[in-house]
């Protein structure tokens, strides 16, 4: 048995339709709310890895819930980004799938 991150079983929840994603809206569109979702923890990230911190969110929070190993932003930095190519690739492919 895989232990699972609560971002994974998060996604998982999603797929089975036991949970429901806000919606998210950008430049009229809706876009995925998971990879908006990474994209603005990936900004904040960043940031904090050069040493800014933010209120309302910290890095303990966004290293639990991506299970991110390290004891900066800046350790956790290249397996955050790791995640995120991983969940753009299966999202690419997913579309690829739909519209086949």
């Amino acid at each position: 048995m895989t232990i699972q991150t609560p971002f994974e079983i998060a996604q998982q929840q999603v797929a089975d339709g036991t949970l429901k994603t806000p919606s998210v809206h950008a430049e009229g569109k809706a876009i995925n709310y998971f990879g908006y979702q990474l994209a603005v923890h990936h900004f904040n990230l960043k940031l904090m890895a050069k040493g800014m911190k933010f209120r309302g969110i910290n890095f303990t929070a966004i290293k639990n819930y991506y299970g991110l190993k390290g004891r900066s932003a800046a350790d956790c930095l290249v397996q955050y980004e790791e995640i995120m190519n991983e969940y753009k690739g299966r999202f690419e492919q997913a579309k690829e799938t739909a519209t086949a």
